[in-house]
């Protein structure tokens, strides 16, 4: 019988999803960022992964952590820089093949 310490090794901590799902958007969806920016594309990856996951808005998630840029930033490279129907289109592919 398997002791607790390896089926807790064995399970998927948020964290770690977490990371996951930002690194594979970083790979699959360009945000170009001007290179003197504040913040970074994993940083506005972590932002959006995050409020979807906690099922709260990007604001919310913004103004109750220490860590993350301005809501403001988020939202306006969200604006300005994303293609809603590329990411869609993106995010299936992730989950078909992830």
């Amino acid at each position: 019988m398997p002791s607790k310490q390896q089926q807790a090794d064995s399970e998927i901590h948020e964290d770690q999803l977490l990371n996951f799902l930002v690194n594979r958007l970083d790979e699959e969806v360009s945000l170009n960022l001007a290179n003197n920016a504040e913040t970074d594309a994993k940083d506005i990856y972590e932002v959006l992964v995050g409020a979807t996951a906690d099922g709260t808005s990007i604001s919310t998630l913004c103004n109750s952590s220490e860590d993350s840029p301005s809501a403001n930033t988020v939202l306006y490279h969200l604006r300005t820089k994303f293609e809603p129907e590329r990411l869609e289109q993106v995010a299936n592919t992730l989950l078909r093949r992830d």
